[in-house]
């Protein structure tokens, strides 16, 4: 395989950067392993929250060879850890359970974090604000410990922070942004909870902007939409208005999709839908669909630009402004014995970004679109 070449942005470090995982359920475990074949980097921990991983080779957890480095159930014992980089993988509910406290003394004690959830805006308001540390207490930590924030992913980050606003650089002025994720969910597993927790079989009269997902979503697809809104206008987070909607479309049989039971007329495919308004302005519109094609439902968004998805994961973007609008579509090829893709970029997002999360100033970091330049190292004086 060829080597990944250099970020131009990453730091070189003379050393390979220790990092522990904080939670390594599936990308959390895709982390590891990446990490462990990525001689940049060197897994010094990983917190678990079964007790009979405790003590576990980590390697062996995440099903390679052992590497000599056990899990813990301690969180203390992680917080203690001499790591350059906590990399943390949560479920949603794990915001509402007190992950704050946990990051809050990780970044306190001097320990760099990168999350996969709940972290990508931390100035975003929403219904869990109350409930949560403030922007500033987190800041308060950075700084205390010398150490920086950061939430990453593919959507959000990728998709939309990445390309959507890279394409609307090429615009002279951009009025609305469409992203749409099209997700065969059959395989999805635990993932938020499993297929009922989503809303999965379901009836479609209970499913609405107060469901747990539609809920949940906020802590991504809310946060998206007010990164969208400083990337473009230049906004506070508290000027962006977000509302949410969440509808199923129903199974045309009963259908049996792993371990959930998918009733006639119950939800085979949901619609999650966030948009973003500055006063009247109407700029982004972030749609989730997921579906179920193995109880006979596929859907992918409506009135989409192109046609031709045979993939299970699929993506479009549209940008709107002037002086024209720009569209594109890509879909993530599944192979056999593959890692589900979206794990993938995901975990490629994350591992980018650390040497730049080590190397930063103390403080909350985002991404930037703007432009970035280096010089040419293939051209020289003979």
């Amino acid at each position: 395989m060829t080597p990944r070449p250099p970020l131009p942005d990453a730091a070189s470090p003379e050393r390979p950067l220790r990092i522990a995982v904080w939670g390594p359920g599936e990308v959390g475990g895709a982390i590891i392993r990446a990490a462990v074949a990525d001689p940049a980097f060197d897994i010094a921990g990983a917190l678990v929250h079964n007790p009979k991983k405790d003590g576990r080779d980590i390697g062996e957890l995440v099903r390679i060879d052992p590497i000599g480095v056990p899990a813990t159930t301690d969180r203390d014992a992680i917080k203690a850890l001499d790591v350059d980089c906590v990399v943390v993988t949560p479920a949603p509910a794990a915001v509402l359970k007190g992950l704050d406290d946990d990051v809050v003394d990780l970044l306190a004690s001097g320990k760099n974090v990168v999350a996969t959830a709940a972290y990508h805006n931390v100035s975003m308001p929403n219904w869990m604000s109350p409930f949560r540390k403030s922007p500033q207490q987190l800041l308060e930590a950075c700084q205390k410990g010398g150490s920086t924030l950061h939430g990453t992913g593919v959507h959000p980050t990728f998709i939309v922070e990445r390309l959507a606003m890279t394409m609307a650089t090429a615009m002279s002025s951009v009025s609305h942004v469409r992203s749409v994720e099209a997700v065969d969910f059959t395989s999805a597993g635990s993932m938020w909870g499993g297929l009922g927790a989503l809303g999965f079989g379901a009836d479609l009269d209970s499913l609405g902007p107060d469901s747990p997902v539609a809920r949940g979503g906020d802590l991504y697809y809310g946060d998206l939409t007010g990164n969208v809104a400083h990337a473009l206008y230049g906004s506070d987070s508290s000027e962006v208005r977000v509302e949410t909607s969440l509808r199923g479309l129903p199974a045309a049989a009963d259908a049996q999709v792993g371990k959930t039971t998918i009733t006639k007329g119950t939800a085979a495919a949901l619609h999650l839908t966030h948009r973003g308004y500055l006063g009247d302005h109407h700029f982004f519109t972030n749609e989730e669909c997921w579906y179920l094609a193995a109880a006979d439902v596929v859907y992918r968004g409506d009135d989409l630009p192109f046609g031709g998805f045979t993939s299970p994961i699929a993506y479009t973007l549209v940008v709107s402004g002037e002086p024209a609008e720009i569209r594109t579509q890509m879909e993530f090829g599944v192979g056999a014995g593959h890692t589900n893709p979206i794990t993938t970029a995901s975990v490629r997002a994350v591992l980018d970004s650390i040497p730049a999360i080590v190397a930063a100033e103390p403080g909350v970091l985002i991404d930037d679109i703007g432009p970035h330049y280096k010089h040419d190292d293939r051209v020289r004086l003979s």
